[in-house]
């Protein structure tokens, strides 16, 4: 589904992401780890069309996406949250993901019955009438997702989605990722929560100074001597 071939970005002179190439199929869950500074959501920005590469292709589909914008990438499928979280806080909970609905170009009726029906898919239907702003961190993001929902896409990109959350909030958010993907929708996940990642992705990739230097299946990679040496520290055990 998602093909990116040699991807580099250049920040006057510095070098954020050097070369990533890897490919998330239809229908799978893909992690993508790493340190602080590592490029990973530079290189989210490049799926996205928030940043253009200095080298290298993003295909979705098939299609080369080197000319299109964002809202392109939108309507052909491709869908994101951020990792500060920041809903319109003066609109509800309703608003805020008609907002994303009205981005495919429906009609306002259609567009707020598939905002309601994409509340009710996340269980926020009571929460609808409630300004964002007034929702707790975990409840939030989960908005921030029903927004990117809203938009109607194949591929959803979280970035640091389960960042900030309790143990039940984290189990939570792994629920509904599960159920979203159960229903097809195909995920790629910034997360630094390790335990959670390594429970949801079937094949994590690990960036490191922009480098994508591992790619693989969760156990492998938490025993990697490379990835422990630079973002693990020491194997991981299981949750």
């Amino acid at each position: 589904m998602l093909e990116v071939q040699g991807v580099t970005v250049d920040f006057d002179g510095l070098r954020a992401v050097d070369a990533a190439s890897f490919r998330v199929d239809e229908g799978c869950i893909v992690g993508l780890i790493g340190p602080n500074g590592a490029g990973k959501t530079t290189l989210f920005n490049t799926v996205t069309g928030m940043i253009r590469p200095s080298a290298g292709t993003v295909r979705f589909a098939g299609r080369d996406l080197a000319r299109l914008d964002p809202a392109d990438r939108s309507r052909l499928g491709i869908a994101r949250t951020f990792q500060i979280v920041k809903p319109f806080g003066g609109l509800s909970v309703r608003d805020n993901v008609l907002v994303g609905a009205l981005t495919r170009g429906q009609a306002v009726a259609e567009a707020r019955r598939t905002a309601e029906a994409t509340l009710e898919r996340l269980t926020m239907t009571h929460l609808a009438d409630a300004l964002a702003a007034s929702l707790p961190l975990a409840l939030r993001k989960r908005l921030e997702v029903a927004r990117a929902l809203a938009t109607g896409p194949r591929l959803l990109l979280l970035d640091e989605i389960m960042g900030g959350l309790n143990p039940t909030e984290v189990n939570e958010t792994l629920t509904l990722i599960r159920a979203l993907n159960a229903e097809g929708l195909t995920f790629l996940i910034i997360e630094h929560n390790m335990h959670a990642i390594m429970q949801i992705a079937e094949t994590v990739l690990v960036l490191n100074q922009g480098r994508l230097i591992a790619e693989g299946e969760p156990a492998a990679i938490t025993r990697d001597p490379q990835v422990i040496a630079v973002y693990l520290g020491e194997p991981l055990e299981p949750a």
